[in-house]
Protein backbone atom coordinates (compact mmCIF):
# COMPACT_ATOMS: atom_id res chain seq x y z
CA UNK A 1 0.00 0.00 0.00
CA UNK A 2 1.21 3.53 -0.83
CA UNK A 3 1.17 6.29 1.58
CA UNK A 4 1.03 10.03 0.07
CA UNK A 5 2.06 12.37 2.50
CA UNK A 6 2.09 16.39 2.69
CA UNK A 7 5.18 18.09 4.01
CA UNK A 8 6.53 14.85 5.20
CA UNK A 9 9.86 14.51 7.19
CA UNK A 10 12.15 13.71 4.62
CA UNK A 11 16.23 13.37 5.70
CA UNK A 12 18.88 13.75 2.99
CA UNK A 13 19.73 10.03 2.80
CA UNK A 14 16.71 8.87 1.53
CA UNK A 15 17.21 10.61 -1.95
CA UNK A 16 20.18 8.75 -2.52
CA UNK A 17 18.44 6.47 -4.90
CA UNK A 18 16.92 8.86 -7.08
CA UNK A 19 20.07 10.59 -8.01
CA UNK A 20 22.16 8.12 -9.16
CA UNK A 21 21.90 8.58 -13.03
CA UNK A 22 22.38 12.84 -12.40
CA UNK A 23 25.39 13.85 -14.57
CA UNK A 24 26.37 15.75 -11.64
CA UNK A 25 24.01 14.47 -8.18
CA UNK A 26 23.28 16.62 -5.17
CA UNK A 27 26.09 15.86 -2.26
CA UNK A 28 24.02 15.12 1.44
CA UNK A 29 24.60 18.74 2.07
CA UNK A 30 22.90 20.20 -1.10
CA UNK A 31 19.85 17.41 -0.48
CA UNK A 32 19.90 19.07 2.98
CA UNK A 33 19.34 22.25 1.96
CA UNK A 34 16.96 21.36 -0.88
CA UNK A 35 14.53 19.89 1.56
CA UNK A 36 14.79 22.99 4.06
CA UNK A 37 13.85 25.39 1.26
CA UNK A 38 11.24 23.57 0.33
CA UNK A 39 7.75 25.14 0.82
CA UNK A 40 6.01 21.85 -0.34
CA UNK A 41 7.58 18.45 0.01
CA UNK A 42 4.95 15.74 -0.86
CA UNK A 43 6.26 12.22 -0.75
CA UNK A 44 4.87 8.42 -1.73
CA UNK A 45 6.06 5.68 0.64
CA UNK A 46 5.57 2.18 0.54
CA UNK A 47 5.75 0.82 4.09
CA UNK A 48 7.60 2.99 5.07
CA UNK A 49 10.30 3.53 2.52
CA UNK A 50 10.28 6.24 0.26
CA UNK A 51 9.71 5.95 -3.27
CA UNK A 52 8.56 9.29 -5.09
CA UNK A 53 8.52 12.68 -4.09
CA UNK A 54 7.91 16.16 -5.26
CA UNK A 55 9.61 19.35 -3.79
CA UNK A 56 8.27 22.94 -4.56
CA UNK A 57 8.93 26.56 -4.20
CA UNK A 58 6.27 29.54 -3.53
CA UNK A 59 5.94 33.07 -2.91
CA UNK A 60 2.75 32.36 -0.79
CA UNK A 61 0.35 33.48 -3.22
CA UNK A 62 0.77 34.07 -6.61
CA UNK A 63 3.68 31.56 -8.06
CA UNK A 64 4.63 28.31 -7.11
CA UNK A 65 7.56 26.10 -8.77
CA UNK A 66 7.50 22.48 -8.92
CA UNK A 67 11.71 21.88 -8.65
CA UNK A 68 11.44 18.04 -8.68
CA UNK A 69 9.39 15.10 -9.20
CA UNK A 70 11.21 11.83 -8.72
CA UNK A 71 10.07 8.56 -8.63
CA UNK A 72 11.98 5.36 -8.20
CA UNK A 73 12.32 3.39 -12.02
CA UNK A 74 11.01 0.66 -10.16
CA UNK A 75 7.53 2.42 -9.51
CA UNK A 76 7.45 4.29 -12.47
CA UNK A 77 3.98 3.57 -14.44
CA UNK A 78 1.83 3.17 -11.49
CA UNK A 79 0.67 6.40 -11.57
CA UNK A 80 2.58 7.69 -8.65
CA UNK A 81 4.16 11.19 -10.07
CA UNK A 82 0.43 11.63 -11.21
CA UNK A 83 -0.37 11.70 -8.03
CA UNK A 84 1.98 13.90 -6.45
CA UNK A 85 1.14 16.36 -9.17
CA UNK A 86 -2.44 16.69 -8.38
CA UNK A 87 -1.71 16.80 -4.45
CA UNK A 88 0.73 19.55 -6.01
CA UNK A 89 -1.76 21.39 -7.93
CA UNK A 90 -4.52 21.14 -5.15
CA UNK A 91 -2.35 22.51 -2.80
CA UNK A 92 -1.64 25.98 -5.30
CA UNK A 93 -5.06 26.28 -6.22
CA UNK A 94 -5.73 29.88 -7.07
CA UNK A 95 -2.14 30.65 -7.96
CA UNK A 96 -1.33 32.51 -10.55
CA UNK A 97 1.34 31.17 -12.33
CA UNK A 98 2.55 27.16 -10.98
CA UNK A 99 5.21 26.35 -13.36
CA UNK A 100 7.94 23.60 -13.35
CA UNK A 101 11.00 22.77 -15.92
CA UNK A 102 11.17 19.26 -17.44
CA UNK A 103 13.36 17.19 -20.20
CA UNK A 104 10.88 17.40 -23.80
CA UNK A 105 10.04 13.48 -23.10
CA UNK A 106 8.03 14.04 -20.26
CA UNK A 107 6.16 17.28 -21.62
CA UNK A 108 3.35 14.93 -22.87
CA UNK A 109 2.89 13.55 -19.10
CA UNK A 110 2.07 17.07 -18.28
CA UNK A 111 0.06 18.81 -20.59
CA UNK A 112 -2.54 15.87 -19.13
CA UNK A 113 -2.36 18.54 -16.25
CA UNK A 114 -3.45 21.65 -17.99
CA UNK A 115 0.50 22.60 -17.94
CA UNK A 116 1.34 24.95 -21.30
CA UNK A 117 4.57 25.03 -22.30
CA UNK A 118 5.86 28.50 -22.21
CA UNK A 119 9.24 30.46 -23.01
CA UNK A 120 12.21 30.00 -20.44
CA UNK A 121 15.59 30.89 -19.95
CA UNK A 122 18.26 29.13 -17.42
CA UNK A 123 21.47 28.92 -16.78
CA UNK A 124 22.69 24.89 -15.37
CA UNK A 125 25.94 24.78 -13.43
CA UNK A 126 27.34 20.88 -13.25
CA UNK A 127 29.38 22.55 -10.60
CA UNK A 128 26.60 23.88 -8.15
CA UNK A 129 27.46 23.70 -4.23
CA UNK A 130 31.43 23.42 -5.35
CA UNK A 131 31.91 26.96 -5.23
CA UNK A 132 32.16 27.34 -9.11
CA UNK A 133 30.96 30.49 -10.98
CA UNK A 134 30.58 27.85 -13.84
CA UNK A 135 28.34 29.07 -16.81
CA UNK A 136 27.98 25.89 -18.32
CA UNK A 137 24.27 25.26 -19.65
CA UNK A 138 22.78 22.06 -21.03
Amino acid sequence: MIEYRINDSVIPDELDSFFQNWKSPPSREIKGKLLDGSDLIITARENGKLISFLTAISDGTMHAFITLVEVLELHQGKGIGKHLIKLAISHFKGYYDIVLITDPDKRAFYKKFGFNEIYGMHIRDFKYGKGSTSDNTG
